[in-house]
């Protein structure tokens, strides 16, 4: 599902790249590109499973409710046909961004909810699990904003702030 969602953009993307009838804007380039940050993140998590123990269908479940969330936000993160009269980027973004942000949302809670369980298993102290937690918590938070924010220039310190919580996953090793 993961390789769908991911093709699913890519191919989006290059139709619009071909097109001369597409009016760009930054914001939905941006949210595509933490979309496919997102799946790749989420795809070399499952990769990594080291433990290798068979898992009921209950385990699983939230598992294959974060990759149906993630093929949803790649199928939306760029438009997937131009209409004859052309596209406008910020339109469509403003159009569509509580219902992108709301992918987002859920499909990052069972991962933040389970980064959580997780380290509230392995923490000594409280204050550990309160660094622990602290970027999951500040994530879900910034989803809430980015689901709210209407103006630009909120739109831009959103994409700021969850591009460096997201930007962090890309030197981590699990």
């Amino acid at each position: 599902m993961l390789g769908v969602a991911v093709a699913s953009e890519l191919n989006n993307l290059n139709q619009l790249l071909q097109s001369d009838k597409v009016r760009w804007h930054w914001a939905q380039p941006l949210y595509a590109l933490l979309t496919l940050i997102a799946i790749m993140s989420f795809w070399w998590m499952i990769a990594k499973r080291s433990s290798g123990d068979a898992i009921t269908l209950a385990e699983f479940l939230p598992v294959m409710w974060v990759m149906v969330m993630f093929d949803l936000m790649a199928s939306a993160a760029l438009p997937d046909t131009i209409p004859d009269e052309g596209l406008d980027m910020a339109a469509y973004y403003q159009e569509k961004r509580r219902y992108l942000w709301g992918l987002y949302l859920l499909a990052s809670v069972p991962l933040a909810a389970n980064w959580v369980y997780f380290s509230a298993k392995t923490a000594e102290t409280l204050l550990q699990f309160g660094r622990m937690i602290d970027a999951e918590l500040l994530g879900i938070a910034t989803l809430i904003f980015m689901y709210l924010a209407r103006s630009w220039w909120l739109v831009a310190l959103g994409f700021a702030l969850y591009g460096v919580l997201a930007g962090s996953w890309l030197f981590r090793s699990l």
